[in-house]
């Protein structure tokens, strides 16, 4: 039985023993078998080709055990020990080798064929084969013909398993498998058949080594092929996803554009985005969507919440076109998408234009006066206490002004209501012309009007104050037949030293506008600290109804009416038989032509 064993030994599986006699061959085997590893770590996750490759590798694992065990046995039998146990763990490895082998073929082929029942059918056989030949009926030449069977029968199955995936696109790390595999499978044949240099198993100990950097380089390959064929799968989804998505902005009934978010070019507009902004459907790339922007800090603030947010809805922009000069209001929805490998913009507008005028309408009325087109008294008390608040914290002065048309009355009754409208509405004109724009004056009401003066002091302010006065003196308005009709006003002043309060400096400027009238009209008056203790004195009160009764209301007949009143035109023609009648009377054409008015 020995001698037997014997004759089995001289032919070694892949004549591999050799690895086992020399440290450095079995190093180099070592390293090789550890790249085999790494490659089939890096396989493609989750397809049937890396459950087969890991098969393959436990195959290959159970190979080489086996050549330990020859190796031993070899050792053994040398010693003139019973080397039957060991034969039989070999070939029942070898066995287990063909077996996972198979199997990897199995889910390597297309069809997954052979099937597992087949190959565990042919694995029962082999069982049957070596327990027969090893221990019934002992016969060594089986026993050397099972040993090359197993692997040959294994690695056969595997060529054929890479060799059917050839039809793939990519297919050269499949073909260099079989390939490897296949001249594996003819060395074993080659063995089987007694070839003299194949059963020398000293000189082919690199046959293992070569064998698994080989399968290794075609594992990798394979790997890269998976890859390949997996980022052109990715390449047409977005090829059609940017197709679906362009199809859509161009269908949108909104205008869109889609621009990079890194230097804001425009990659791609529809045809509403186009008509929207004015430009060519060619040149849309020449352009930037800031270059649409009227507002550079609307531009910031966009970009700002768009990085907290990644997306911004119903955000109001002020744009205009490149060859337009009128700006136009959009209600913009931008995300941040990905589109062709870029991450982009992705805005959707809508015109809003006329919204917002009617917004600015609404506001404009709100706080306007419909006449004089001035602010009305509401958004003056309002903004000259925010006004004054920041003045304060700056520690800096301000100052009130009170302005009356003088003998108001007398042009509406001379010259009617329509003229009287064209005199507020010259004398508002004359006030903006020369006032500074961040200077706030409004219609307070009737013939009166405020103006509030910020970082300026007393002195300053009786400058702004002749200054109207002489303005608004040599100013002039026609009445319907041509006529001329000159107004003068008085003007009221108070300053930051009398007080913080808006009604205060109302009141206070307003008392000094009555004086500015009691001494002569046309002219100026300061309220100064001293006048503080008079203000409650028993003569005002009896001019007055209460404290907090305006002056105002005190005047004689103040009503007006205004062109944007809805007078109807039989009282405008009542007035202008009124002011024929007397003019016939009097003579008069000019305002103030009585003494004693004066």
């Amino acid at each position: 039985m020995q001698e037997t064993h014997f004759k089995i030994r001289r032919g070694e599986i892949m004549g591999n023993i050799g690895i086992f006699a020399n440290t450095t061959h079995i190093l180099v085997t070592l390293t090789a078998f550890l790249l085999l590893f790494f490659s089939c770590f890096f396989t493609e996750k989750g397809s049937p080709v890396r459950r087969g490759i890991w098969f393959l590798f436990l195959g290959l694992i159970l190979d080489f055990i086996v050549v330990w065990i020859e190796y031993k046995s070899f050792n053994v039998y040398k010693a003139g020990g019973n080397v039957e146990i060991y034969v039989f763990f070999e070939l029942l490895l070898l066995l287990a080798s063909m077996v996972l082998l198979a199997i990897a073929a199995s889910q390597i082929l297309l069809k997954n064929i052979p099937d597992l029942p087949v190959i565990l059918g042919v694995a029962g056989l082999g069982l049957i084969s070596v327990v027969s030949y090893v221990f019934i009926f002992p016969d060594g030449n089986m026993v050397s013909s099972l040993r090359y069977v197993f692997p040959v029968a294994g690695f056969a199955y595997l060529s054929v398993g890479f060799l059917s995936q050839v039809n793939q696109r990519y297919k050269s790390g499949y073909i260099m498998a079989s390939v490897v595999t296949a001249a594996i499978s003819i060395l074993l044949i080659l063995k089987l058949s007694h070839v003299s240099w194949a059963l020398d198993g000293s000189e082919l100990w690199y046959s293992a080594a070569l064998f698994y950097v080989l399968l290794a380089m075609s594992i990798l390959i394979i790997k890269i092929n998976a890859l390949s064929v997996k980022y052109e799968i990715q390449e047409q989804e977005i090829e059609k996803s940017n197709q679906r998505l362009a199809d859509i902005i161009k269908s949108s009934p909104f205008p869109i554009i889609l621009s990079k978010l890194g230097d804001d070019k425009i990659i791609m507009a529809n045809t509403n985005a186009v008509k929207l902004f004015g430009i060519l459907p060619q040149e849309v790339d020449r352009y930037r969507l800031k270059d649409f922007f009227v507002d550079v800090d609307n531009r910031r603030l966009l970009n700002e919440r768009l990085e907290k947010e990644k997306e911004v809805q119903d955000f109001e922009i002020l744009v205009k076109t490149p060859s337009g000069d009128t700006p136009f209001w959009l209600l913009a929805s931008v995300n941040i998408i990905d589109y062709n490998y870029d991450v982009v913009l992705y805005a959707a507008f809508q015109d809003i234009t006329s919204r917002k005028n009617r917004e600015m309408l609404l506001k404009n009325q709100a706080i306007r006066d419909p006449l004089t087109s001035l602010y009305n008294r509401r958004y003056f008390e309002e903004e000259v206490f925010n006004r004054i608040v920041e003045a304060k914290a700056q520690n800096e002065e301000y100052c009130v002004l009170m302005l009356d048309a003088d003998h108001f009355k007398r042009v509406n009754d001379t010259y009617g209501h329509k003229v009287g409208d064209k005199v507020l509405i010259e004398l508002a004109g004359t006030c903006e012309k020369n006032l500074r724009e961040d200077d706030i004056v409004a219609r307070y009401g009737g013939e009166e009007f405020v103006v509030f003066l910020p970082h300026t002091g007393t002195k300053q302010a009786e400058v702004v104050a002749e200054r109207l006065r002489e303005s608004i003196a040599s100013a002039v308005v026609y009445s319907d037949e041509g006529e001329e009709v000159r107004f003068t006003v008085s003007i009221g002043i108070s300053s930051s030293e009398i007080s913080d309060n808006v009604g205060m400096l109302i009141k206070t400027s307003d008392e000094a506008l009555y004086r500015a009238k009691e001494t002569g009209r046309n002219r100026y008056c300061v309220f100064h600290k001293d006048d503080l203790s008079k203000l409650g004195s028993e003569d005002e009160t009896e001019r007055k109804e209460s404290q907090n009764h305006h002056p105002i209301f005190d005047k004689e007949d103040n009503r007006e009416i205004s062109l944007l009143d809805g007078i109807d035109s039989s009282r405008i023609q009542e007035d202008n038989v009124e002011i024929e009648e007397k003019k016939g009377r009097t003579g008069v054409n000019i305002l103030g032509v009585d003494d004693e008015d004066l």
